[in-house]
Formats: structure tokens, sequence, C-alpha cells
């Protein structure tokens, strides 16, 4: 065997043994050289039922959703990723149809919001509806910015119509930023459960976003920081008061004037 094809057969097996080399080699096909962050191969790597992903903007929640599709998409399963706009559906599998572009996959059909592979795989992103989600089967579900479902209930009614199509052995992932404790996906962190693998990723933990974290440190109001930025659950999403100091100071037991 040639040195060079020896070099790409090792290559490929290092992808194939070694989930943050595969997901490096995606990276690569949008930044040269780029690799993954750890709490992104933690993530790729976590054997949880299901998975809760709290990143703030830009650290590359799309990236790990994306990796997860396509490895759903080599093992030929099904991969239901649900977003709260049609145009998250369509930048996710535009995403995704990149990534198999370094694979071995071959793929029989591709739209802007569906792929299905030769293998069987099957890769659908729906915008979150309770009538466009019903009726399939999956593997594996993806549900990104979860914090912004629409409908009552904090998205809750939106969920409870997507897992029921979830196998048994099947994985969910829910990634969002914060807006505000009362919906679901604050509640995943507010009320943690065992059975829910959590990842908290704060902007000022990545190194490469430093320049970004600053520049919106100065352009911000804190209030907007602390939930974009920093990951806090604060209050609805837009009042300055959380809604329990409001309470207390309202209250016949509570302080007249509590701390903040």
């Amino acid at each position: 065997m040639p040195f060079d094809a020896f070099h790409d057969w090792c290559l490929g097996l290092e992808r194939d043994l070694d989930p943050a080399a595969k997901m490096a080699h995606f990276l690569q096909q949008e930044i040269p050289n780029a690799l993954p962050d750890p709490w992104q191969v933690e993530a790729i790597t976590s054997a949880a039922q299901t998975v809760a992903l709290l990143v703030c903007r830009q650290a590359g929640k799309s990236c790990v959703l994306a990796t997860r599709g396509v490895r759903e998409l080599e093992r030929g399963g099904t991969t239901i990723c649900l977003a709260p706009a049609e145009r998250q559906t369509r930048e996710i599998t535009r995403k995704v149809q990149l990534y198999l572009r370094a694979t071995d996959l071959v793929v029989e059909r591709a739209t802007q919001t569906e792929i299905e592979c030769s293998n069987g795989g099957r890769f659908i992103a729906v915008p979150a509806s309770g009538a466009t989600i019903r009726g399939y089967t999956a593997d594996l579900l993806l549900v990104d910015e979860m914090a912004y479902l629409p409908g009552a209930n904090g998205g809750e009614d939106v969920v409870v119509a997507l897992l029921p199509m979830l196998k048994d052995d099947g994985q969910t992932f829910y990634a969002s930023t914060p807006a505000g404790k009362n919906n679901l996906f604050a509640s995943l962190f507010l009320e943690p459960k065992d059975s829910v693998h959590r990842i908290k990723v704060p902007g000022t933990s990545i190194p490469r976003l430093a320049p970004r974290v600053e520049r919106l440190r100065s352009q911000l109001s804190a209030t907007r920081f602390r939930q974009e930025v920093m990951c806090e659950f604060l209050s609805d999403g837009t009042s300055y008061f959380d809604l329990s100091i409001i309470e207390n100071a309202t209250s016949m037991e509570g302080a007249v004037c509590p701390r903040i």
C-alpha cells in the first residue's frame, strides 16, 4: 500500500474509533484546523438517554447536533430535528449535508429539510408544531433552541407530541440559550433530574470566544449579558427583577425591601 493511501486509511480508522477526531473532521469542512471544544466532545459521547445543552450563542451547539445527526445516519437510523422556525431547520440540515461530504455515505435524496441515505438512514428537520411532527418513529431526537418553542406551557405541548415517537433505546438532545424561567427547557436545569446529562457552557468558558465576549460585555446591558453570554435563567427573559423578588416585596410575610 502506498504511504499516502496508508496515511489516509489510518486517519479514517482514527475517525471511526474516536468521536472527537470525527467531529474535528466535520468542523474542518467549514473552518480549517478547527477542533471541537471539550464540552462538545462530552456531548457527542454521552450515553445518557437525555442530554440537555445550555449553551451561549455562537458556541457551536448546532455543530454538536449536526455531528450527532450524521453519526446516526451512518448507523442507518432516523433522526428527527425540531426547531422553533423553519429557517432554523433549513440551517441545521445544511450543516448536516456539509458534514456528510466528509463521510462515505451515499445520499439518495436531499431537500432543504430532509436527507435520505442508501443505508436507510434518514434526517428529518421540522418546525415546532404538533401537527407537523406526529407520525414518525425516531432513533434520535434533536431539539434546537428549546427555550423558544412556541405554544402553551413553555414548549411542553410540543415535546409531549415529540417524545412518543422515540424508540425505547433512543436518545434525545435538548439544546438552547436561556429564555427566562417559565419554560420546559429551564426546568431541566432548575429542577434537575438524575436521568438527564446536563452541560452548561457560558461564553466565558470558551477561550476562542474571548474577543466576542468582551465586545458583548461592552454593548449589552448587564441583564442581557447574563442571559445571552453567561447562560443564566432570569425571570421571564424580559423583566429586570426576578419574579421571586417581586413576590417577596408584595408578601405580607416577606421583606419590604428585599436584597437584590
